[in-house]
């Protein structure tokens, strides 16, 4: 019985580690996510091309007044007043076995070792620890119509985004991890991102994001 108790009790306060990291990590993690979809960036300057088909410049011609036009709505939106309310998965998926041993190849210089933590189940993500840009609030994604359907109704809020989560994989030393985010912005339109994650000065900062998949 004691010992039931206290693998009962291990495994909570290392559940209660692993979500206090991501609840810290989160901020950051929206800031380099999400954008305000609203906003449409300008296009790229198009390419010069020789008699041959060979690229030799860029014509920037009407690039200076583009920029200047994105940058003056960039600004009207971030002064309005509407809250875009970002749809996220009620709980965390669990993270891949395959996708754990990435942390490893990342930190190779480390010489990591994996933490044995059972990340097989998942956990429901409190709304109320979730911070970020004061323009934004959380839904669950249980409270939207399925699949695509999300993109088609009409709210009395601005739908800006949803997205997901994963279990975070640690190092034994629990200085280092893994996780993944996914991140919705239309019906065909969204990413993927590996995020790797270490703690400096007893902070945990993002140490990379690299891309997996992308529609």
């Amino acid at each position: 019985m004691i010992l039931v108790l206290f693998s009962c009790e291990k495994k909570q306060s290392e559940l209660e580690f692993e979500q206090s990291v991501l609840y810290e990590i989160f901020p950051a993690l929206m800031d380099s996510l999400h954008f305000d979809f609203r906003i449409k960036p300008p296009p790229p300057p198009r390419p010069i091309f020789n008699e041959k088909g060979e690229i030799i410049g860029t014509d920037t011609t009407g690039i200076g007044k583009a920029l200047a036009g994105y940058e003056e709505r960039k600004a009207e939106l971030n002064a309005d007043s509407v809250k875009l309310v970002v749809a996220i998965r009620d709980s965390v998926y669990p993270l891949k076995t395959e996708e754990r041993n990435q942390l490893l190849k990342h930190f190779q210089n480390q010489n990591l070792k994996l933490d044995s933590t059972d990340l097989s189940t998942e956990y429901k993500i409190e709304l109320n620890k979730l911070i970020a840009d004061k323009k934004l609030r959380f839904k669950y994604l249980s409270e939207f119509p399925e699949g695509k359907d999300i993109w088609k109704k009409e709210y009395s809020f601005h739908l800006g985004g949803l997205t997901n989560l994963t279990r975070i994989q640690f190092d034994t030393t629990k200085s280092f991890g893994i996780l993944e985010c996914g991140m919705g912005c239309g019906r065909n339109c969204g990413y993927g991102v590996r995020v790797f994650i270490m703690k400096v000065n007893g902070k945990w900062l993002i140490d990379k994001l690299e891309e997996t998949w992308i529609v």
